[in-house]
């Protein structure tokens, strides 16, 4: 019970080390343990979520029509919903059935307590049981931990994504200039492909003469005029000028 407490941080209290030698392996161990945990239950949601969230997402807008942010959010309230239930309310009623002095109130506390890693330790199953059937609800406590901890890990990632959640982030933290993620780049691609089917850079550029652009630029790159050649008036029209070597010179 105690590696449960220390590597979901819950710590109830009631099991903890008297030497110094103990608490100085507690505090080693807690130090390994805890980003070990958290590693794997960041790897673990990372997989599941593309199966919990992504698919019935997707169902709900091919199934029903809905728009993709219409579909995440009703699909994140759905989901919010059953882990409650499963989570909670039925917890809470198991363990009031199985905890005599507990009422369904005190058992909800303990749930909540325990899922939200507060571990106060004023309630724990089984102090009023046998040494075996404490040890018993000690484990089903701890594998009831691990599980809830993975899906609230889910459902608090699924609420993240939603265009209102950020929309509400923004509010408090401003506009943030964040890098487009890979998927939703894809859907930029995508959308300006079925809009404008032609990029820029595939149509064609006709380019017309420059003289029928600009005719003063045709004047400035039109050909001088030779210049007159020189000729006696008694020279015919038709004889070429004399040259320099001319002996009627």
């Amino acid at each position: 019970m105690i590696r449960s407490d220390v590597w979901e941080y819950t710590c109830y209290g009631t099991t903890m080390p008297l030497s110094d030698g103990g608490r100085l392996f507690c505090i080693l161990y807690c130090m390994l343990g805890i980003p070990v945990t958290l590693l794997l239950l960041a790897c673990v949601t990372h997989a599941l979520l593309p199966w919990v969230t992504g698919r019935p997402v997707l169902y709900l807008q091919t199934r029903w029509a809905f728009s993709k942010n219409r579909a995440a959010l009703i699909y994140a309230c759905m989901l919010a919903g059953a882990t409650g239930v499963v989570f909670f309310l039925i917890p809470a009623v198991v363990l009031s059935l199985v905890e005599r002095d507990w009422n369904f109130l005190e058992a909800l506390y303990f749930c909540f307590i325990s899922l939200s890693t507060i571990g106060l330790g004023d309630y724990l199953p089984g102090r009023t049981h046998s040494k075996a059937a404490r040890q018993g609800l000690e484990f089903a406590t701890s594998c009831y931990l691990v599980v809830g901890l993975v899906v609230l890990l889910v459902v608090l990632e699924t609420f993240w994504v939603l265009p209102q959640v950020q929309a509400l982030i923004r509010v408090f933290t401003g506009p943030q200039s964040t890098e487009l993620k890979g998927e939703d780049l894809d859907e930029m691609v995508q959308g300006w492909e079925h809009e404008y089917p032609n990029s820029p850079e595939d149509t064609p550029e006709y380019a017309l003469p420059i003289s029928t652009i600009s005719p003063c630029h045709q004047e400035q790159h039109s050909p001088e005029p030779s210049p007159k050649k020189a000729f006696s008036p008694d020279q015919p029209a038709d004889t070429p000028p004399p040259g320099p070597d001319d002996p009627t010179q």
